[in-house]
């Protein structure tokens, strides 16, 4: 209490020295905030991609080992190998290849709408956990029997039934095909990429697959397949795949394939992400943090030395008053306590501004941050959806505190003990 009391003194004596102290710490903060942010936003196990943590993908089956070609998997290959294995806590599969936008029909009957459109099957609602604001997700027996049932998001049901209107059990037009809502879901944001969409159909739901190719073609539609396994689990699921692996080469004993190599978990791709924005080697997983770790540490210094500047300045001008203290037995040791805590203060202040800085630019220019710093190319032009968990983790607050713990330890330190360091005569001389 004694050190904050003093730390408000400083404040009101040494306004202009403050201020720029505050300013200071509030920049560098909100940059690495923002920074942070995107990355937490990014990785977090955030609705309805609740499983990130523990997610790995399939976006085919496997290398062949003699040809070097890929397998893509198909819908009857995930339901015999795939779908009934034990492993994992949820497996399903997406058409990502096929069907990324469509069109539904304006109520004037007239005009189309644009949308974004994902071919799934029904573990795709137990995967993702939308949060159902009216109705259920297409069944399997929906799925078995090839009815025409959509599951729509809230943006869509307002644009087409009005705000207060019930969708559920409504038509809607999509591709110039009638579907029955069966659910309506809560619009997910378009920074959580892998579940965005504005209707989601089941893979042979829309009927174009049929119209456009033979009957029953859609089941040789490439698929990719999403597994969610908890770490305890994960020898377990990779057994599993061997097992597999095995099952599928012992019907291709002339082009056996490998199934482990085109596995990938949803870090991984991140991280590879990142690499790339940032010109590293995508190849080498060991790299991924170098350049975001030295624009961190650029962060980290360059205010830091500049805050160690003004702080030594000031020192020089308060060694009389240390020399007195240390004279009247004071110890160095409890001087340059104080004078930390001192800037620690004025440090905790600067990084609450400076948070607060880095929460406003990321509400009001989302669209451009995300687009900066994570290449987020996938939101169709729209404003991403910021909600309040992807702003109040526990992993941000923990890298505020630390980064300005770091902040005021590099700042304050050197330059509070190099001035202690003075003889009491020499810092007495100093004022005159």
């Amino acid at each position: 209490m004694r050190y904050f009391r003093q730390a408000l003194a400083l404040i009101r004596e040494e306004k202009l020295y403050s201020a720029m102290y505050i300013a200071g710490t509030a920049l560098a903060v909100a940059f690495v905030m923002l920074i942070a942010e995107v990355y937490y936003v990014k990785v977090a196990d955030i609705a309805p991609e609740v499983h990130r943590s523990t997610t790995y993908k399939l976006t085919h089956f496997a290398y062949q080992k003699q040809t070097g070609n890929t397998v893509g998997i198909d819908y009857q290959m995930f339901r015999d190998l795939f779908q009934t294995m034990k492993a994992p806590e949820c497996v399903m599969a997406v058409d990502e290849t096929y069907g990324v936008k469509g069109y539904v029909k304006l109520p004037d009957a007239l005009h189309d709408r644009e949308v974004r459109l994902k071919n799934t099957e029904p573990g795709f609602f137990r995967f993702y956990q939308f949060h159902f604001i009216e109705g259920a997700p297409f069944t399997q027996d929906d799925f078995d029997n090839e009815r025409r049932v959509a599951v729509i998001t809230k943006e869509i049901s307002d644009l087409l039934f009005g705000k207060d209107a019930k969708a559920l059990g409504q038509t809607v037009r999509f591709n110039n095909l009638d579907f029955r809502i069966c659910g309506v879901v809560e619009t997910p944001s378009a920074l959580t990429e892998v579940c965005l969409a504005d209707i989601y159909l089941y893979l042979s739901a829309d009927g174009m697959m049929k119209e456009w190719l033979s009957l029953n073609a859609w089941r040789s539609v490439p698929l990719h397949l999403y597994f969610s396994v908890p770490a305890d689990r994960l020898d377990a699921f990779m057994q599993e795949l061997k097992s597999v692996e095995a099952r599928y080469n012992a019907t291709h004993k002339d082009d056996p394939a490998d199934v482990l190599t085109p596995l990938v978990s949803y870090y991984s791709e991140v991280w590879s992400e990142f690499s790339h924005m940032f010109y590293a080697n995508v190849n080498d997983n060991r790299l991924w943090f170098l350049t975001p770790a030295a624009i961190l540490l650029l962060l980290l210094f360059v205010p830091a030395l500049n805050l160690s500047g003004m702080v030594a300045s000031r020192m020089e001008r308060r060694l009389p008053e240390m020399a007195i203290r240390k004279a009247f037995g004071a110890k160095r040791r409890t001087l340059l306590g104080q004078v930390i805590m001192e800037n620690l203060i004025l440090t905790l202040i600067g990084a609450l501004v400076g948070l607060c800085l880095a929460w406003t630019a990321l509400y009001a220019w989302r669209d451009w941050v995300f687009y900066v710093f994570s290449e987020n190319t996938k939101t169709f032009g729209r404003v991403p959806i910021i909600e309040g968990e992807m702003l109040f983790g526990p992993a941000i607050f923990l890298i505020a505190l630390l980064f300005c713990s770091l902040l005021n330890v590099l700042a304050a330190t050197l330059p509070a003990w190099l001035s202690l360091r003075k003889p009491i005569v020499e810092s007495m001389m100093i004022k005159k």
